[in-house]
């Protein structure tokens, strides 16, 4: 167990910068938020493939970016003291903080927390074949809250059931900070 005042983690100044940064970007083309770049590196450092950031510019924008060189080199910057925070809080052993309320219902717009379980989805499907390689069955199992959250499987019968369930929908987003330090441990441990 480490210390968790010990965790590196980005100040309010460079969350802000981070999330606009972002922000903009997302609204000048079709790419992440700070929601789902939070998540997609908790699902590249949660799984069982050595992190590199690459894969998150590779997987989070478009190759024309609107960033300028200054710009990148400060999101690349803040992408990896991101990533260390994440892992800290992986090895701590506590539930995994989810930078988003728990629950989908959001009368606004896109829910955050769909917008993080997004990324971390596409994490995952990065990956699929490694992370399912040692017990399919199991990172099934706890993937499943992050699948339903993420709002790519709504068409499968069974979250359409959770779904018309508000009680039952905020529960199974309950599950995810459990869930993430789960698959964490399992993706692993050693054989």
């Amino acid at each position: 167990m480490s210390d968790l005042n010990s965790i590196p983690s980005l100040n309010e100044d460079e969350l802000e910068t981070l999330g606009v940064l972002l922000e903009d970007e997302a609204e000048r083309q079709d790419s992440f938020d700070f929601f789902a770049v939070h998540g997609l590196i908790t699902a590249l450092i949660a799984g069982p493939v050595e992190f590199s950031v690459q894969q998150v510019w590779d997987c989070a924008f478009d190759e024309q970016l609107g960033f300028s060189k200054a710009e990148k080199e400060q999101v690349n910057a803040l992408f990896l003291k991101l990533a260390k925070e994440i892992q800290a809080w992986l090895d701590s052993g506590q539930d995994f903080p989810v930078p988003a309320d728990l629950t989908l219902v959001d009368e606004e717009e896109e829910p955050p927390l769909e917008s993080w379980a997004m990324g971390f989805m596409t994490g995952v499907l990065l990956q699929e074949e490694q992370w399912y390689a040692r017990d399919e069955e199991t990172v099934a199992q706890h993937l499943f809250p992050i699948m339903y959250a993420s709002g790519l499987f709504m068409d499968e019968p069974e979250m359409e059931d959770i779904d018309d369930d508000i009680d039952l929908s905020n529960q199974m987003c309950s599950n995810i900070p459990a869930a993430v330090v789960e698959l964490y441990l399992l993706l692993h441990a050693e054989n």
